[in-house]
């Protein structure tokens, strides 16, 4: 019996501590982290990943001191939620979008409930979170993430990771890339409509006695449906190209942490 708790303990351990970094990742990772999904399946997900890697991952003897062994958990959930974070960035940033786009077309006051969120969401951006969401799936963009989840382990040791100014100005550039990514999916739409306002204000100077107010409304409507289904190759392609990118993000990230 004590040699068999020899053998079992150890690796408990280890597989604790793979648990912790997955477990930061499934915390703040989109759709696998959304209200919507079950706590029982996220937990069979992230036992089921850290069962997976712990016989390839080589991970240290845990530190006696109990402080130590705090702080080095609490650095292991933190690399898994850069990671699920950088994820979470990029689906922020086209929800971002559709609220661009809700707002000029006049939509931004009818709003729904998002049950993944709980929060309140223009009609647009939940369509276009509808749509980055199967593409992610679509394009394998969760193996991609799994195999992010397996390199970490390399480049970031367990109880190994580092801070430094490069990985603020990794997260600082993320941040940006978030507005950079809302305006471009947003550009089409904007522009259209401000060139459809541009025409409406010169036809009510034009002519006084037409309602520009009552006429503006539709024509920004139908002109921001109409360009936003015209638009939707470019849009999707912009969604693979930047789910493409977010490969070498998270590896830029993690080698930032383990070299900190």
């Amino acid at each position: 019996m004590t040699q068999t708790l020899h053998i079992v303990l150890p690796q408990f351990q280890y597989l604790l501590v793979i648990l912790v970094r997955i477990g930061g990742i499934m915390a703040a990772m989109p759709i696998v982290g959304n209200r919507s999904v079950p706590p029982t399946v996220r937990v069979g997900l992230a036992l089921g990943l850290s069962g997976a890697l712990l016989p390839v991952v080589t991970v240290p003897a845990l530190p006696e001191e109990p402080l130590h062994l705090v702080l080095g958990l609490a650095a292991e959930f933190l690399v898994g939620a850069v990671i699920g974070i950088a994820l979470q960035s990029l689906f922020a940033g086209i929800g971002l979008a559709g609220e661009l786009m809700s707002t000029q077309m006049g939509f931004g006051a009818v709003q729904l409930l998002d049950p993944t969120t709980s929060h309140q969401e223009s009609l647009v951006a939940n369509l276009y979170t509808i749509f980055a969401s199967l593409i992610f799936l679509s394009m394998d963009a969760h193996l991609m993430v799994v195999q992010a989840v397996a390199t970490s382990f390399d480049l970031v040791a367990p109880f190994g990771t580092g801070l430094s100014a490069n990985l603020m100005d990794d997260i600082v550039r993320l941040s940006q890339g978030l507005f950079l990514i809302a305006l471009k999916m947003a550009a089409p739409v904007m522009v259209t409509i401000l060139l459809v306002n541009l025409g409406m204000a010169v036809m009510g100077r034009s002519v006084s006695q037409m309602n520009v107010f009552l006429l503006s409304q539709p024509l920004t409507i139908t002109a921001g449906l109409l360009t936003m289904g015209f638009a939707l190759p470019y849009t999707f392609s912009l969604y693979e190209s930047e789910f493409i990118h977010l490969e070498e993000l998270l590896h830029d990230l993690m080698r930032m942490m383990g070299h900190g």
